[in-house]
């Protein structure tokens, strides 16, 4: 990159850093470059320049040193990068540069397993820079250090006051999660919105451009969200909580069942024609091995993320939320530093009571998938939960 023609001293060191560059000496580019920096007060485009160079070489030099396995000098490397002044004023695609430098930096420390210390390195690439790349590599970092995100993870221009509540509802198909919703909806007034990409086929996992739209704005958003890392981190840096709301899993199955039957058979990937000809049981035997290994892998991960003490979590049962709709309300309403009047709930639930339709209920009838599925179905469940036995599923209507 060019000097500014009105300083003799910080081009000649430039060029000179540059040769020791070319010679595969980023030691020493580095060493030149740091002498000129702490002999004048520079500013402006002459300092971005000398800065920008500076950190190539010491990307180059701590690269090398970790190739060599000297993880000490490296780890110190990377900590002069990061002492390096920020950039002043300069054009996105020296932002863009200098974060690029920073990524690999930090990939080469963790791919020497320096993981801690790739963390500040991504961290800064973002900060410059923010692209998809470097947050799925931040994702991973975080993810085995088991460090929370935080909101510059994702945006420099909100603070945590700024963020407004985001009542989530991580839920099963099929457990009064869409009735849940609107209650909450009519007893806070807050935004009825998804935080997913898409939906259909695609796993409704929280989508960040959303969030962010919505950053300001109260929301609640019922969606059939697994405790990814990704999940979990974005409701970590935005000062999120779950209520993860689950049914008997035999229940769910019937349900389900009847639901896919009523049309919704096209949000999934089975064909249509090939689902109606297919008599009662068997649809519940493809529900079964193909969407039920879904549903234990919910309950298992919210439940390991509650463990790890990931997010709060807060657990609901459908038959919960259908014995004592209030009570279920004022519990979800508590969880989130939230109150309301004891009539407003009692009139929201009235008002909202009769609209079958809109909350997609099918049967609604609690206990039917144990006379509903055949003894051989029954089992096929157990031998899938049995997958997972650090997991306790009682919520799903199976003992240990």
């Amino acid at each position: 990159m060019p000097i500014p023609a009105d300083s003799a001293q910080a081009s000649q060191a430039v060029s000179e850093a540059n040769r020791h560059l070319a010679e595969n000496h980023p030691d020493e580019a580095a060493r030149v470059l740091e002498q000129v920096l702490a002999a004048g007060s520079w500013t402006g485009a002459i300092l971005n320049v000398l800065t920008h160079n500076l950190i190539e070489a010491l990307r180059r030099m701590a690269e090398r040193q970790l190739e060599h396995g000297e993880h000490d000098a490296a780890r110190a490397s990377s900590v002069r990068a990061l002492a390096v002044p920020p950039p002043q004023t300069a054009a996105p695609v020296m932002l863009r540069q200098r974060a690029e430098f920073f990524h690999a930096l930090g990939l080469a420390l963790f791919g020497a397993g320096l993981v801690a210390e790739a963390l500040p390195c991504q961290r800064r690439a973002i900060a410059l820079h923010p692209c998809p790349t470097f947050s799925n590599n931040l994702i991973n970092t975080l993810t085995l250090l088991r460090q929370p995100s935080v909101l510059a993870d994702y945006c420099d221009t909100l603070e945590s006051k700024d963020l407004a509540p985001h009542l989530l509802i991580a839920c099963q198909p099929k457990s009064g999660s869409t009735f849940l919703k609107n209650v909450l909806c009519g007893v806070t007034g807050f935004r009825d919105l998804f935080l997913f990409h898409a939906s259909g086929q695609s796993e409704q996992d929280l989508f960040f451009p959303s969030l962010l739209e919505f950053a300001t704005i109260p929301t609640v958003t019922q969606q059939h969200c697994r405790a990814a890392e990704a999940n979990l981190q974005l409701m970590q840096a935005f000062g999120m909580r779950a209520v993860v709301l689950v049914r008997n899993l035999a229940d769910a199955v019937l349900s389900l069942r009847d639901f896919y039957s009523q049309g919704a058979i096209l949000g999934t990937f089975f064909h249509p024609d090939t689902w109606r000809q297919l008599d009662a049981e068997r649809q519940a035997d493809l529900i079964i091995d193909h969407i039920v290994p879904w549903h234990l892998q919910f309950l298992a991960s919210w439940q390991q993320a509650e463990k790890e003490l990931r997010v709060p979590v807060l657990w609901l049962t459908y038959e919960e939320l259908m014995d004592n709709q209030l009570r279920a309300v004022q519990r979800v309403l508590a969880f989130h530093s939230l109150s309301a009047p004891v009539e407003k709930i009692t009139a929201t639930l009235v008002t909202f009571a009769g609209e079958k339709r809109k909350n997609r209920f099918n049967n609604g009838t609690s206990g039917r998938g144990r006379e509903g599925l055949t003894a051989a179905q029954h089992a096929r469940i157990r031998e899938l939960a049995a997958h997972f036995p650090a997991t306790d599923f009682t919520h799903f209507g199976l003992m240990a």
